[in-house]
């Protein structure tokens, strides 16, 4: 923080008035710190932060074992450390973890990045090839006969069963993340003559709160509408401000939003006393779920990548319309077996 407040307070026009040289940030005052400090957090999610302070904590605590610094590291000691971390059988995802964690403590603070030098790099490169990646196993895309097997399931005459209608049916006709689901609020609500617009204020594609719309379209049946369950959803919500999908738990204050987390488990819950099988079910597969069926009805990959907003074609090409064309076009089908 001190010497990325140093490096802001350094003047760029010769007529500013000069500092000590001892303290270049000492006009600073500290709401001026605080403000920019809360910048520079914000630089990166709440999450990612949470992931990189654990990594850091374990990177300073084997240094520490060690008897040697921790910051500024050597590329020698970092090299020690991730292959010893991959002895002890730690996945590629964690090591790769440990070296985000440590090249932005060192980047942040205007020190030379270790992640960076030639012999970790190679490092890397080694225990990727030693360790391999773990086959990558995506949340199970749901399709439209299973959504309307899971919402033909639930109980519409309570209001949990109304909430969980018009969350499954918004999130799938919208390609929607979980947290973006949770994140919904009243005011990210536009009606129009032909369906709905949701205004996303944030995304995981849209870190920078730029903000995308999704639109929503009326549904052909009754039983998957989207906007008439989102509809019956409101009649009981209430028109307060706050976000559109809130807790039911008795007794916890009014209007509390859903988490991500509770999002995923929602799904996982109908889909189960759906009779379906949990496994790989998540908040993701109603996400997926809406790309994998747009592909299968013939859909055009980039009206499909407009609706999901996939910033890179070849992710949506490769995680969802391949998988999906595979089984369409395998050979396999006129062998004979």
């Amino acid at each position: 923080m001190t010497t990325s407040l140093i490096s802001l307070s350094e003047p760029t026009a010769t007529d500013l008035p000069s500092h000590p040289a001892t303290d270049p940030c000492a006009w600073l005052t500290d709401d001026d710190a605080a403000r920019i400090a809360a910048a520079l957090a914000a630089t990166c999610a709440a999450s990612t932060r949470k992931v990189y302070a654990f990594a850091w904590g374990r990177w300073m605590r084997w240094c520490s074992g060690r008897g040697i610094m921790s910051f500024p590291a050597e590329p020698a000691a970092v090299c020690a450390y991730l292959t010893e971390c991959a002895e002890q059988r730690l996945s590629l995802a964690t090591i790769d973890s440990a070296c985000s964690a440590i090249a932005h403590q060192h980047r942040s603070h205007g020190v030379s990045d270790p992640i960076a030098h030639d012999a970790v790099r190679q490092v890397r490169r080694g225990l990727r090839r030693i360790i391999g990646r773990a086959p990558r196993r995506p949340a199970r895309p749901l399709s439209v006969a299973e959504l309307r097997q899971i919402v033909a399931a639930i109980d519409r005459a309570t209001d949990r069963g109304v909430r969980d209608t018009a969350l499954l049916l918004l999130g799938f006709a919208g390609a929607l993340r979980r947290t973006e689901l949770a994140a919904l609020t009243l005011a990210d609500l536009e009606a129009k003559p032909g369906g709905l617009l949701l205004h996303l204020r944030r995304s995981k594609t849209d870190q920078e709160a730029r903000g995308q719309v999704v639109g929503i379209a009326h549904g052909q049946h009754p039983l998957t509408d989207p906007i008439a369950a989102l509809d019956a959803w409101l009649a009981l919500r209430g028109t307060a401000p706050g976000p559109v999908f809130t807790s039911l738990r008795p007794g916890g204050p009014p209007l509390r939003p859903l988490s991500g987390n509770a999002v995923s488990t929602l799904v996982k819950e109908r889909a189960l006393a759906a009779g379906l099988s949990g496994g790989r079910i998540s908040g993701h597969s109603l996400r997926a779920g809406h790309a994998t069926s747009a592909a299968l009805a013939g859909v055009g990959v980039d009206r499909i990548a407009a609706q999901t907003r996939h910033r890179r074609i070849d992710i949506l090409i490769d995680r969802y319309i391949r998988p999906v064309q595979a089984l369409q076009t395998t050979s396999g089908r006129d062998l004979g077996l």
